[in-house]
């Protein structure tokens, strides 16, 4: 199975020194239209730093984790450099200050607790008493049912999804991006990996949400019970915004 770093040093940005130039990314809108999105100029020590601090926190993860971060660690590196275009000041990692740049795995409290009205963060992935019926699962901070909105040096990737439940009691995912809904996608987590123990489903496009841009996540509970789905992915952010446990 490849690692974050075997797949970056086989696309030719695995390096100790010299720089990668300032190139533009291309990505497609729901309706076909293309957005392009501007990366910068960075090291290719940053890009290292990225890949080794990432494959150590993957390390404890299930492989199919491993492999879907591995699979996408190229587009991951982008996200990093399109939010350096803002704060100009490489990714770092752990040992990041001030604007330099850093990732951190995606936890329940970064977002809003779609069932607690506006400006509550969850307490856990577990959501008990679900109906039937459609929620938007991840949203925005400030308003039930908006999109989750990236300030100017921040990106949010998400690849796939995890369900540890019992019983499973989702079947499908909606993506939003910039006020376009993309097509639903089946999720069908009773049929994925029965013997590894955890239900994961990979995105059949990784979603990411690039700096000054907004998404949301819906989803389809088909009966009532108690959830589990947990997004799989990396939130990018400065490291001065890395340094209050509570909010970071």
């Amino acid at each position: 199975m490849p690692t974050v770093v075997e797949t970056l040093r086989a696309a030719g940005l695995y390096h100790d020194t010299g720089r990668i130039e300032e190139q533009m990314l291309i990505s497609v809108l729901p309706n076909g239209e293309k957005r392009e999105h501007k990366m910068s100029e960075i090291n290719y020590a940053d890009i290292k730093i990225f890949a080794d601090e990432l494959d150590i926190a993957l390390r404890i993860q299930n492989p199919l984790v491993q492999e879907l971060f591995a699979k996408n660690a190229q587009g991951l590196a982008n996200l990093v450099r399109v939010v350096n275009v803002e704060t100009a000041s490489g990714f770092k990692g752990t040992v990041g200050s001030g604007r330099q740049l850093d990732a951190i795995m995606l936890r329940a409290e970064q977002f809003q607790d779609p069932g607690a009205g506006a400006t509550t963060p969850r307490t856990s992935w577990i959501r008990a008493g679900i109906v039937v019926g459609n929620i938007t699962f991840i949203q925005s901070t400030a308003d039930t049912g908006a999109e989750l909105a990236m300030a100017t040096t921040e990106g949010l990737a998400i690849l796939g999804f995890v369900n540890p439940a019992a019983a499973l009691c989702v079947d499908a995912v909606q993506l939003g991006y910039l006020a376009q809904l993309y097509n639903i996608q089946n999720c069908d987590f009773e049929l994925s990996n029965p013997f590894i123990g955890d239900a994961i489903v990979e995105l059949k496009q990784p979603f990411y949400i690039f700096p000054q841009e907004t998404g949301l996540v819906n989803v389809r509970y088909y009966r009532a019970g108690q959830d589990e789905l947990r997004p799989i992915g990396i939130w990018v952010k400065m490291a001065s915004n890395l340094r209050t446990l509570a909010t970071s």
